[in-house]
């Protein structure tokens, strides 16, 4: 089974983006960790509004990427 993983790091070190998606998986899942909590956050429309837009912004790239990464491995 194949994976694909993309993390991004805050420039001041609160955030850190993992993104994960495997190749028979639709959506990437998303996962956002905070600097001083011990669980990280799911990354979906409840939790998006919480969420600096810098941070919203480095999900959503994530996602983009690793969808296409996906489907041009399923079309390959």
């Amino acid at each position: 089974m194949q994976k694909f993983k993309r993390v991004w790091n805050s420039l001041n070190g609160k955030y850190r983006v993992v993104g994960i998606q495997f190749h028979d998986e639709i959506t990437a899942t998303i996962f956002v960790q905070v600097q001083g909590r011990k669980t990280s956050l799911t990354y979906n429309m409840r939790t998006k509004e919480k969420l600096p837009k810098y941070v919203v912004d480095a999900c959503e790239s994530i996602k983009q990427e690793l969808t296409f990464l996906c489907n041009h491995c399923k079309s390959n």
